[in-house]
This record gives structure tokens, sequence and C-alpha cells, in this order.
């Protein structure tokens, strides 16, 4: 049986008072991708600082800097290639056995399997595997490209919500979970995360890692891990109904229009119930005046006309 392993695009944002987030987070997750690389890598010594707070079996996962993929875009120079240098020994000293490649839109498959061969020659990547995930998709390629990357041991890597992988590495499979939205604005539904779940369970793959981003990936990553272990979704917030609508518009900065709460709020999931979850736009689409004043005036219209007795 495949073993699935949940994850987040980094731990920066996992904080408590006065608790060290990265270990805080290796107490709620078992691995982590690493997304702060793709601007700067960081000093060897801090990498070394990372692995000695995390448990003995948490793992990570790095991603490639943007000047590899996107200013370079993996032309298989020198520079570039003691750049991967870098990254593999960061890498090692993680214990990790992951580096994804994000290529831009821009560079075609067939252009990145001939680019990231001619580097291959010249980099003993050892027990560390490439993945690479190419924005082009990987549907643009015909099918003798596809296999040349799996014939070179690259791991491909898809968004499970919304797409299965062109095939399986016996080894591991690997998604990058974004979602439907806009600039990574949204939380994964039931229905996304059931998708991504049946995914994942198809794999060949011995291990398949789930790696969660955008603005809600706690707490989607939260929900799935409750999924796999429990068999059940649990609610997003802790109240149901317009009850819990006022939970998420908590952060809300009024006064507001109701298309302005939509486009910065509608995103958000609410608990109609315990089992039943809907983006807040459903609701906030049913509010009858162009502007609100404050939380308390837009709650207590919906509360009169959806909560009489």
């Amino acid at each position: 049986m495949v073993e699935i392993i949940v994850g987040c695009g980094g731990w920066q944002y996992f904080q408590a008072l006065n608790e060290d987030p990265l270990r805080l987070y290796s107490l709620a997750f078992k691995f982590v991708e690493v997304n702060s690389t793709f601007y700067n890598l960081p000093d060897l010594e801090i990498a070394s600082s990372w692995r000695k707070r995390v448990p003995e079996d948490f793992e990570f996962s790095i991603k490639a800097n943007r000047k590899i993929t996107h200013s370079e875009k993996l032309q298989p120079s020198k520079e570039v290639i003691d750049l991967i240098l870098r990254h593999i020994e960061l890498c090692r000293i993680l214990r990790s056995r992951m580096l994804v490649f994000e290529t831009p839109k821009n560079i075609h498959l067939k252009n990145i399997i001939v680019n990231l061969s001619k580097i291959l020659e010249d980099v003993d990547t050892g027990n560390i595997r490439i993945l690479v995930e190419p924005r082009c998709g990987w549907r643009i390629g015909d099918r003798e490209v596809v296999q040349l990357f799996k014939d070179l041991g690259v791991i491909p890597v898809t968004d499970y919500s919304r797409e299965e992988p062109p095939y399986d590495d016996k080894e591991i499979s690997y998604s990058r979970l974004f979602g439907k939205g806009e600039h990574n604005v949204y939380q994964f539904t039931d229905e996304d995360l059931k998708t991504i779940k049946e995914r994942a369970e198809k794999r060949k793959s011995k291990r398949v890692y789930l790696s969660f981003h955008g603005i809600s990936m706690y707490l989607d990553a939260a929900r799935m891990e409750r999924f796999l272990k429990k068999g059940e979704l649990p609610p997003v917030t802790s109240k149901y109904g317009i009850d819990s609508l006022e939970e998420v518009l908590r952060d809300a900065v009024f006064p507001t229009t109701k298309q302005d709460l939509i486009k910065k709020h509608g995103w958000k999931l609410v608990d109609i119930d315990r089992d039943t979850r809907v983006p807040a736009s459903v609701i906030l689409k049913q509010l009858r005046k162009d502007t609100y004043r404050n939380l308390r005036e837009l709650v207590d219209e919906l509360r009169r006309r959806f909560e009489r007795t």
C-alpha cells in the first residue's frame, strides 16, 4: 500500500508565541518543501541547524533557485552547473532526496529535457532525485518527449487537484498543490481533498508526497492529514452557518462593499453544518445592500433573513 506524506511549502508562518516555527511545524507534519531556496540559498550552517531542530525521520524537499529555472532557463552553463552542485550539497546536509525544478510557462518540455540531460551529464546527484514541474504543462508534450523524462529518471510533478501525472516513478510521486484560485488565494474544498486522496492512492510509487501551498496551506494540510488517518473531513471553523461566516470575516476591513467582500474573502470556506462546507462567496452573493459599515450590520441582515423561526 502506498504511503502518503503530507506537508506544506515552508514553515515561516507556522508560528506560536515564543516557539520555534520549524520545530513546531515538525511536530504537526512529517515533511516540508523549502521554498525560500527559490529566492536565496541559505548558508550551509543555517541548513545544518534546520536539520538539528527536527525529528530524525522528518523530511525536506528543496525547490531549485529561480536563477537556474527562470533566469538561465536550465541552460547547461558552468554557472548553472555550479549552482546545482550547491543545491546537491544543501540536500545532503538536510538529508533530502528531492530537488524540485519548477520551470516557467515559456519553456517547452522538449527544451527542458534537452538541457536537463546535458546538465546531468556533468552533475552526479547520487541518491538525490530530480523532480520537474513544467508550468507549460505535461500535456503539451508528445509521448516521445515525456518518455525521455521517464528514461532520465525524472519524477513528474503535477497538482493532483487539477490533473494526474503522466507516469509514475516506482519510488516517489510528488504533488505541489495550489488549487483552482488565482495567485495562491484558494482553500481546498472537501471535493478537492477527496480527489487529491483518490489520485494519491492510485499511484504506483512507494511514497507519495503532498505539498500544500497558498494562503490556507496549513489548514488544508491538517484537514488532509485527518482525512487520511480518520477517514473524515473536519470543519474549517469552530461554528456553523452564519456564525461560521462571521468567524471567517473577522479580518475583513469595514466599511466595504459587497463586491469587495466577495473578491477578498469569497474564497474562504464556511461550515454550513458538520458535513457541508461552501465558499463564503455563495453566502455573500445573497447580500442585498451594496455597502456595509461593519460586520455586525452584515451578520444582522443575514440572521433576519435566514434564521427566522
